[in-house]
């Protein structure tokens, strides 16, 4: 069972889509490791530092965060599909304003990831919108510890074992100290932190409207063809439990396109083969390694669901395109070499040259 899919420790604006995008393109590489400090240093030449150094953290599998970099700082296979989009779309610029305005196919890859690192608490907040609809930023400041409450009780429930169930509670113990002052009340300087962040995220991916107002901010769902996106995300989520079959089930690109209503077309291979053909084609050259040719498999299968889905508006699952991989060894064995990962399992391939 997965643990809650939120992230508790962060910093306002450190959760910004356009920070990571910087990040992956600007302050690190695909292959050269770095220490984070160095990393921190330069994704501050573009943010303040307190900002760089949250999302650095959370830009790792540690402190429950994305993934788009390892430890050591070189991208993942997550960090080499959102540098091909990015160059793509031709964000190539040093200009750090133009990475926050998100193209189509920038929402639809960062909310593959956020759904999956952030998935309870954006179910959440869905939820409430859908109850409440305008919601103030004083309301969720005093409703945000019951929110984490919520998630990490009813993640204890859905638990499958008692090691599990200790894990989630020490988890929300330790969110609890990170939220609390020494006086052992709730600090109020922290919830900010707590809120914002995700608040910002959203609105980036199109999921929210934020109104400034006169006194306080106001957060509205995003209206699209007069459905409402979160009322659109909750129905499709239901619940912890159906989100997480969903996501187990690699259902994540039939959830984005649900709730950004994009009414798209299910693939079919007789209908679309070729132009996954060439789609597949086109992010075997933006993620392959430059030198061995060599592409992860796994990022070769989000490039093709978000580039046919916010170019084309086909819905193909992540399934259908390994199934497409896989025959392609069928019908022409000596045009793809696949190779294993440190675990023996098939995880990368290479096209042979025409």
């Amino acid at each position: 069972m997965q643990l809650p899919r939120l992230i508790t420790k962060t910093h306002t604006e450190a959760l910004r889509p356009g920070n990571y995008s910087l990040l992956i393109s600007k302050c690190s590489s695909p292959y050269k490791s770095s220490y984070p400090e160095t990393v921190e240093k330069r994704l501050a030449d573009f943010l303040k530092p307190s900002i760089a150094k949250y999302t650095v953290k959370t830009a790792t599998e540690k402190n429950r965060g994305f993934g788009f970099l390892l430890d050591n700082m070189i991208w993942s296979w997550k960090g080499h599909v959102i540098n091909a989009i990015l160059q793509d779309v031709g964000k190539t610029s040093n200009n750090k304003d133009d990475y926050y305005d998100l193209t189509k196919s920038e929402k639809i890859a960062y909310l593959k990831y956020f759904l999956e690192t952030e998935g309870a608490l954006i179910l959440k907040l869905s939820k409430m919108f859908q109850k409440r609809g305008g919601i103030s930023y004083s309301f969720l400041k005093s409703e945000i510890q019951n929110i984490f409450k919520d998630i990490y009780e009813s993640y204890i429930d859905l638990a499958p074992d008692f090691r599990t169930r200790i894990r989630i509670k020490q988890m929300f113990q330790e969110t609890q100290k990170q939220m609390k002052s020494k006086k052992g009340t709730y600090a109020t300087g922290t919830l900010p932190h707590k809120i914002k962040p995700h608040i910002q995220a959203l609105a980036d991916l199109g999921l929210l409207v934020v109104d400034k107002g006169t006194e306080e901010e106001i957060y509205q769902s995003s209206v699209i063809d007069g459905l409402s996106s979160l009322d659109l995300l909750s129905g499709k989520l239901q619940d912890f439990k159906t989100m997480e079959d969903l996501l187990t089930n690699e259902e994540h690109f039939s959830i984005i396109a649900e709730a950004l209503n994009l009414k798209s077309v299910r693939y079919s291979p007789r209908t679309h083969k070729e132009r996954l053909q060439r789609t597949f084609s086109s992010g075997y050259e933006g993620v392959k390694n430059k030198t061995t040719g060599m592409a992860d498999i796994e990022a070769l299968v989000d490039w093709c669901c978000t580039k046919l889905l916010s170019e084309q508006n086909i819905l193909i699952t992540q399934s259908e395109v390994k199934e497409f991989i896989s025959g392609i060894r069928q019908v022409s064995p000596s045009s793809i070499q696949f190779h294993v990962d440190g675990k023996g399992r098939i995880a990368y391939l290479i096209m042979a040259s025409k």
